[in-house]
């Protein structure tokens, strides 16, 4: 890897911001964000990210709200996104991943599959 990729967090919940970036900051340049609208003013505001992890359910603007944002825009349409959730519905992966999600995982998850699966879709997205 040539640079240190931004990596933006997006969760409601303490714990599991703390968790992802413990775990994940040996390897990225992490920034933590407790909803969708702090995320998108971080965004809007000018700050450059590669990759986003943004929780379902979360208070002011939803994972599904923030990501149908995301990729209505010309400046964050490309980047990649996995959503979190607690809840194991097939309607809710459907939606996410028709929207345009990257990937779906559930909570409770194991800190090295969400790396793993970081890895696995900037491979295909950038050469590392």
């Amino acid at each position: 890897m040539s640079k240190q990729l931004t990596l933006l967090i997006v969760d409601d919940e303490q714990s599991t911001r703390i968790v992802l970036e413990h775990f994940l900051k040996k390897d990225f340049n992490v920034v933590v964000k407790g909803d969708g609208m702090e995320a998108l003013s971080l965004l809007e505001g000018g700050f450059d990210v590669d990759f986003i992890i943004a929780d379902l359910n979360m208070p002011n603007l939803s994972g599904k709200e923030f990501l149908k944002i995301l990729r209505a825009s010309n400046l964050f349409g490309q980047i990649p996104v996995i959503i979190l959730s607690g809840t194991d519905e097939s309607k809710e992966r459907i939606d996410c991943l028709n929207i345009g999600a990257d990937d779906f995982m559930l909570k409770p998850f194991n800190p090295m599959e969400v790396q793993a699966k970081i890895r696995a879709i900037m491979r295909r997205v950038q050469p590392m």
